[in-house]
């Protein structure tokens, strides 16, 4: 008798470990997963490290009684999620962060796009807020919608925080370590190159907590980070040939960042609740918000890492 379940979800908190606000969320994150109308086997692995055992809620196998907890000497996210995937035992992998819920087809809709292209290595979701005000979806538009097409279909990227994979596909190229929280651009870059499809589907939906502003800057300046210590390990990524200028290279890349997002507000405006005449507000907020990564680029120039952020 196979006994293998369809697929494994891995939890993995990458912000804000540790403490009531982390609980409150891992809480909310396990309850819509014992929610989900997926009737076949599935196994839920959540994954922290060992420094933070103590104070994990006690109450979290009665949310979700299949789960099963595994712990790690690492702290960053990524390795975390890497082994995540190593103790999955079906070929399918979900993974989702701590801090998101996800809909109640969020599972079944992940499997059976997979299960229904064998060109696909990976497929992501859909990542909103839960704040309605105009700012938060500014946000969501500005931070989240880089992999969106607009509709569902192929994708460069895939969203570490809402996604699925085949197992093997991501066992031969694992999420990178050691060069910073905010470099899965890698990864996605070396399953495209291997001839691998990455998938975006709008239908896959998570609510991600938001912080606010603060919650905003800390993101973006470890985007920034992620954007150059990524091209700097790796020179055959897009435009990782600008970084051989040194700080310098800041300005073309913001100026190239900032036009992406203003191509994503058109592309995407309206997907995140943002109304075409509030576009020129929200292309004009993109500038400030891409300058609010200049402190982590800089970081990222010097060979250091990023100090004092809730992001792991």
């Amino acid at each position: 008798m196979n006994n293998r379940p369809a697929v494994s979800v891995v939890i993995v908190s990458d912000y804000a470990a540790g403490g009531p606000v982390a609980a409150r969320d891992l809480r909310a994150a396990l309850s819509a997963l014992a929610k989900q109308d997926f009737d076949e086997p599935a196994e839920f692995l959540f994954i922290e490290s060992e420094c933070l055992r103590d104070q994990l809620p006690t109450d979290l196998a009665t949310i979700l009684p299949s789960l099963r907890m595994m712990f790690f000497p690492e702290q960053e996210s990524y390795p975390l999620k890497n082994h995540g995937v190593q103790a999955a035992s079906a070929e399918f992998v979900a993974i989702l962060d701590a801090d998101c819920v996800p809909d109640p087809t969020w599972l079944r809709r992940l499997l059976s796009t997979l299960r229904g292209n064998a060109s696909l290595a990976a497929v992501s979701g859909k990542t909103v807020y839960p704040d309605p005000s105009f700012s938060a979806r500014i946000c969501a538009l500005l931070a989240r919608s880089y992999l969106d097409p607009g509709h569902a279909g192929a994708t460069q990227f895939i969203a570490i925080n809402n996604c699925a994979f085949r197992r093997s596909a991501y066992l031969s190229h694992p999420l990178p370590i050691g060069i910073g929280t905010f470099s899965s651009r890698a990864q996605s870059e070396m399953l495209i190159r291997d001839g691998w499809t990455l998938w975006f589907d709008p239908e896959i939906e998570v609510i991600h907590d938001f912080e606010g502003w603060a919650m905003e800057a800390d993101l973006r300046r470890n985007a920034g980070h992620g954007t150059i210590i990524t091209r700097l390990a790796d020179s055959s990524l897009p435009y990782a040939w600008l970084t051989r200028l040194g700080p310098i290279s800041i300005a073309p890349i913001l100026t190239g960042k900032i036009i992406d997002s203003w191509r994503d507000c058109v592309r995407c405006g309206r997907n995140y609740g943002v109304s075409w005449y509030a576009l020129p507000a929200a292309m004009l907020l993109s500038i400030g918000m891409h300058g609010l990564e200049i402190p982590g680029m800089l970081q990222a120039f010097k060979g250091a890492g990023l100090k004092k952020s809730f992001f792991r």
